[in-house]
């Protein structure tokens, strides 16, 4: 596995460990993992390229990214506010089951973080290795390895496996019975369309983790992931690329792009010629202002998609609020509130 995340997808590492663990627990037995054939309404209109490169606004001069946000950021729901909806959706989700008396694994607390986690989770961006490695300090110790985290306060179970559920939990789930057809009823109740986890999403409003828009098909997903691969092909980009190739060829480490992959990082740990390679990674985007450059080109995209595309993000604005409220509804329900 390539030490960088996929565009469209989170990061599995540190910053995020708390949302990762709670998607995995809770709201975990999702609809995708579960029903993964099941048919899906068809996602919006895909964000077209603009007829020429974007002006940029001001070019930071940085490698460090996590005071940095992407615009598009701003529709979606904080890893804060996503763990809050997996606990949400969890809750919603056993109601159902113990409502329609369909046996369920006894639900995992999951326990706050260090401060040190809670203040991470709290200043995430979506950033965070998205451009490659960035982090000089971690770069030091893990190379390009994912850092970890054995803090007790971020301790959960291992998640069900699908698989290992009942025919008849993971038809009332899912709402589809083992012949694949809808399942309506179950010991003379009614089962809610698409199961329980169907009545979780029509309630709480979210198929996606971090809030509407958010899923496979979402029109924020398509901006995020359309970005990044319009900035990778600028040529303002392009050419800080060749700037930072020509830095690490003087350093002896031959690499193209930032996006690379670094064999050694599939390794148990980082080896000394892999972290030696790291930190010249950083030093040359610290010194050809990759991150500054990149971030500005791709802020550009988001800005013109965004544009392009407001009517549907004001809708996806709307739903995710909606969202919000529903949420601080189920924990004022359940009696706990998040600080």
């Amino acid at each position: 596995m390539a030490y960088v995340s996929t565009p469209a997808s989170e990061p599995p590492v540190r910053r995020v460990r708390l949302v990762r663990r709670a998607a995995l627990v809770g709201g975990a037995l999702t609809l995708a993992a579960l029903t993964a054939c099941s048919s899906q309404s068809p996602g919006p209109a895909q964000p077209s390229a603009p007829a020429e490169p974007p002006a940029l606004d001001a070019i930071p001069r940085t490698v460090a990214v996590e005071h940095f946000h992407l615009p598009v950021e701003r529709y979606m729901l904080t890893p804060r506010q996503a763990l809050d909806l997996d606990e949400a959706n969890d809750a919603t989700v056993r109601a159902c089951m113990r409502r329609l008396a369909a046996p369920y694994p006894a639900a995992t607390r999951l326990r706050t973080g260090s401060a040190e986690e809670r203040r991470a989770l709290d200043t995430y961006t979506v950033l965070y290795r998205r451009y490659g490695l960035t982090d000089a300090s971690e770069a030091r110790t893990w190379g390009y390895h994912a850092p970890t985290t054995h803090s007790p306060g971020t301790t959960a179970s291992t998640p069900a496996n699908p698989k290992s559920l009942s025919a008849t939990t993971r038809s009332v789930l899912t709402g589809v019975n083992s012949l694949g057809k809808p399942l309506t009823s179950l010991h003379g109740r009614r089962v809610p369309q698409g199961g329980c986890l169907g009545e979780a999403e029509r309630l709480l409003g979210a198929r996606g983790p971090q809030g509407p828009g958010t899923d496979p098909e979402g029109i924020v997903v398509a901006i995020k992931a359309d970005s990044f691969e319009q900035s990778m092909a600028d040529t303002r980009v392009t050419k800080v690329f060749s700037a930072w190739s020509a830095c690490m060829k003087s350093r002896g480490f031959g690499m193209s792009t930032p996006m690379d992959e670094v064999p050694s990082s599939n390794g148990a740990t980082p080896s000394r010629s892999e972290i030696a390679q790291a930190r010249a990674d950083v030093a040359c985007k610290a010194r050809t202002n990759l991150v500054g450059v990149w971030f500005a080109v791709e802020s550009a995209y988001q800005k013109a998609a965004i544009d392009q595309h407001h009517a549907e993000l004001d809708e996806v604005t709307t739903a995710r609020d909606a969202t919000l409220r529903m949420i601080d509804r189920q924990s004022h329900g359940r009696g706990t509130t998040r600080s």
